[in-house]
């Protein structure tokens, strides 16, 4: 089982497809408070995603290879 972050490192516009896909058969979301929303619009992890889902090409994406990884 892989995680969003490296799917998208691997296909952005597929990554981002399936998430789509999986949150569009979630009703979860419908019991979400506005704080809970607000809390989480301050994280870093929404920052991350943010800067993910809004770069302005694929070209400035981050990708696999731009990442030093640790054995």
């Amino acid at each position: 089982m892989s995680t969003f972050i490296e799917d998208y490192l691997h296909s952005p516009s597929q990554a981002i497809a399936s998430a789509c896909a999986a949150v569009a058969t979630l009703e979860r979301f419908d019991e979400i408070s506005d704080e809970t929303i607000y809390s989480q619009l301050a994280s870093g992890e929404f920052r991350l995603y943010e800067e993910i889902i809004f770069c302005h090409s694929a070209e400035d994406a981050p990708r696999a290879n731009s990442f030093a990884t640790v054995a």
